[in-house]
Parts: C-alpha cells; structure tokens; sequence
C-alpha cells in the first residue's frame, strides 16, 4: 500500500469581534478587490502579503524628507520596535524584504500551535508588542502568563493586523477604526481610508482635504449604508508608540442614521447645520484654513465613552448652545436656523415633543417685548436660562409683572416641572426653550443677533452642508498634488 499524503489546508482569513482584527480582515478584502471577508482566498491572502511587503519595505527605506516617509511615520505609531520601524533596521532593500515578508509567511507545518489569540484557529507563531499594535503599555509591561513569549497570532491575522493602516483613519501619531452592526457601513469606513492610504503613500499628507475625518467618514457611511432603526457605529483611536499607548471610544447614538436622513431632508436643520460648520471654520489672518469646520461638527454627533469621569453627551445641543449664548456674534438668521437643527436632534434622537415648550416660550416672550426697549430683558432670560432654578424664579418674576400690568400670562402648569427638573431632559428642554425664545423675538421684529455683513446671507443660502467629503478616486491618486 502506498504513502498516504495528507494535505494541508490553508487557514482562511475570519472576521472577528476584535475591533482591529477586525478594520485589518476588512482592509485585506479591499486591497484583494474582493466584496467581503470571506472571499478572500489563499491567492488572494498572499497577494496581498506580498503588496504590504513592497509598501514597507519602500517605506523603510526612505529617506526622511521623501514622501514615502510619510508611512513610516503611520507604521512608527503602531509598531514603533517592528522591524520596519525600529531604528536599527537594514536601509538595504533586499535584506528588509526578507525580514518583512517573514512576518506573513506560513506556519511551518510540523509546528506546535496554540489558538489565535484573535480568531481561535492553529498558530505556530507568537507575537509581542513590537509587532502588534495597541497592546502593552508603559503602565502595564507584563501582562502575558508566565513562560508565554507573546500572543499566538495565525498568518491571516497577522497578515489582517498589518492591513490595518490601510482599514484605519490614520495620521503621523494615531489611528482610528470603526466597529458597527451594519457591515455596509464598516465596508464604506474601510473602503475610503484604503483610498486614503493610497495617496498618503503616493503623495503624503499634504494632499489630502483637511475637511475629512474619522468622524465625516463615518457620518457618510451612516447616511448612505444604513436603512436599520437603532444603529450607531464606533470609533476607536489609539496610539502605540514608545511613549505611552492610548485609547480613546466614542459613539454615536443609535438614532443618528435616522437624524442624519431628516437633517437633508429640513432645510432648516440642513441650512442649522451649514451654518455650524461655517461658524467652527478657523483660518489665520492669511485666510489659511487652521481647523476644519465640516469635521468640528461632525465631531459633535459622537459622545467620547472613555474618558475620565465622563463627559456630557449631546455635544449638539450643547455645542450650539453655547455658541448661541452670545448672540452678538451670530446672526438671526444663524440663530434660527439652530432652533430648527436642535428641535430635530431632541425629537429624532429623544423622541421629544418639541412643542411643549410652546407655554413657557409665550410666557417669557410677551415680558420680555413688554418693555419698550426689550434688550434688557432678553439679557436677563439669557443668564438665567441655562439653570432650572434661576430660570422658575424669572418665569415667576415674568407671570407676576404681566398680571400686575392686566395681561393674562400664559399657563405653564403642563411643562413647569419637567422644563425645571435637574436631570438631563430638564436641560435640554431649557435649551430648546432658548431656541424657542430667541427665534420667536426674531419673527415679532426684536433686533436679536448681528446684522449680516454684504452677502452673506447669500453665502448661506448655497452653502450645504457636507460629510465623507472630497473622496479620494484612483484617477484623483494618478495626478501630482496641486
């Protein structure tokens, strides 16, 4: 009888639950120009080993006023003591590619293997920190079981976490990948940053729109991927380099596919939202642009997870409010246009009956137009309308001096204690009645806001507001950076 040949099966490559594992499945599937994770196959899979290969290598061995370096400074943030990083690496080419395509290459098939740490399946190849990102950090160097000299990782996943600049927004110091239930959406993040990667490697930052971020791309992805009630995606941003590893969370809420829908849909919220991007715009006195507005907005869509003591959610309104509070700097046409944007967020994302204000803003409107000039006033329900109990002693004040004056004052009985209550839905009904305020003094003719400069109104009128924008296309990554 003859030898009895066993064949060995390749490892495919999984999507798992680990959010890098994870950006890095799906980047491999991008760059193999294949629709989803599972159709990569072996071919595939070490195709793309050999193009992570070539990029590297080119990358580290660049000189450091070439645009190439550009990626090593990504690939420095998430494995700062690889050996593509590591500041004792070979310059020569020849000799870097065999240490890199090392990295990817199969287990051998004799091997002792334990599960992978991210997927389950047999891996003969364990790796540390230098060449996984987001591990270790200085706070917490031995964190493996003893004897253990790194994780178990199998060819796929370490071919997937290699992947990952191309999955991930990244810049010189960080990354940032996104997790969301729907894979439409997570497809679009990894699509567009694998664009980006592209030309950052051709052409380097400078070339890429300062409008775009992690937060604009995946706003774009959730308008344009997500039909589900309820979800919300999230980003993780993360640093790994020799001075201390980091990681930040933030959110979105689950009502924000459906808000961003209704905000395109409203031109009042759409011309609300316009307006914050243009108000969130910063330029140098050359009119060079510092900070993007189209990413500072879209910035206040997710609430930060992490961070210490935790921080207040509904940047939104919160964002808006505070840039309302001085109302000399905006114009009432701007102020309006946030009433419309902050009413729909409260309704769409908390299900709020926007109109029950409506009392409280009669009440506080007719005292205030009581007065010949009511700027006084107004100013006095600005200081108090952001603190429940300053804002019941001035409605109290309010109803009082309209009844000494033979004026019927409106009936507040139905929204007093939620509109004073000290939780959360309290504040945000102060901030809608705000709005509320303010914008009904606009209709009755009160100077409120600055006068608009020459054309600017007009400016308001076309701008529209944006997410996702300037994408990359493989024919814009042909040309020379303008």
């Amino acid at each position: 009888m003859g030898e009895v040949t066993i064949a060995t099966v390749a490892a495919p490559l999984m999507l798992t639950g680990h959010p890098l594992q994870r950006c890095g499945a799906r980047a491999v599937a991008e760059l193999a120009k294949v629709r989803d994770v599972q159709d990569v196959d072996a071919s595939a899979l070490q195709g793309v080993a050999d193009d992570l290969t070539r990029a590297i290598v080119h990358a580290a061995a660049a000189a450091n006023d070439a645009v190439a370096y550009d990626w090593w400074k990504v690939l420095f943030a998430l494995y700062p003591n690889s050996p593509a990083t590591h500041s004792k690496r070979s310059r020569d080419q020849a000799d870097l590619s065999r240490v890199i395509a090392s990295l990817f290459a199969a287990d051998p098939d004799d091997a002792d293997t334990k599960p992978c740490a991210f997927c389950g399946q047999p891996a003969a190849v364990t790796w540390g920190k230098d060449k996984l990102p987001m591990f270790d950090s200085l706070k917490a160097v031995n964190t493996l079981p003893p004897g253990l000299p790194g994780w178990p990782v199998c060819r796929p996943c370490r071919i997937a976490l290699w992947a990952l600049p191309y999955g991930a927004w990244v810049t010189a110091g960080s990354a940032t990948v996104l997790s969301c239930p729907d894979e439409g959406v997570e497809r679009h993040f990894t699509r567009e940053n694998v664009k980006r990667a592209k030309r950052i490697q051709l052409l380097g930052f400078t070339s890429l729109s300062a409008n775009a971020s992690p937060e604009t791309v995946t706003l774009g992805a959730l308008r344009a991927h997500s039909a589900r009630a309820g979800v919300g995606a999230t980003l993780w941003t993360f640093k790994n380099d020799n001075q201390e590893a980091w990681l930040r969370v933030t959110s979105t809420r689950g009502g924000i596919p459906a808000f961003l829908r209704a905000l395109f849909a409203d031109p009042g919220s759409r011309a609300g939202w316009a307006a914050l991007q243009g108000v969130l715009t910063e330029r140098d006195k050359d009119g060079a642009l510092k900070s993007s507005g189209v990413a500072a907005a879209a910035k206040t869509l997710f609430d930060p997870a992490d961070h210490p003591g935790g921080q207040p959610a509904d940047r939104l309104p919160r964002a808006l409010l505070r840039l309302s509070k001085d109302v000399d700097k905006r114009t009432a046409r701007t102020l309006t246009s946030w009433r419309a944007l902050c009413r729909l967020y409260l309704e769409v994302i908390h299900q709020m009956d926007v109109g029950q204000v409506k009392p409280a803003r009669e009440l506080i409107t007719a005292w205030i137009t009581q007065e010949k000039n009511p700027r006084g006033r107004f100013n006095e329900y600005v200081a108090a309308s952001g603190r429940a109990s300053e804002l019941q002693k001035l409605m109290m004040r309010a109803t009082a001096r309209l009844m000494l004056d033979g004026r019927q004052p409106a009936d507040v009985t139905t929204v007093a204690a939620a509109l004073f209550a000290t939780d959360a839905n309290g504040w945000r009904l102060r901030g809608l009645l705000f709005f509320d305020v303010v914008a009904e003094l606009v209709n009755q003719g009160v100077q409120i806001g600055r006068k608009p400069e020459p054309g600017e109104e007009a400016d308001e009128e076309i701008t529209e507001p944006r997410f996702d924008p300037d994408p990359v296309s493989d024919q814009e990554m042909l040309v020379s950076n303008p």
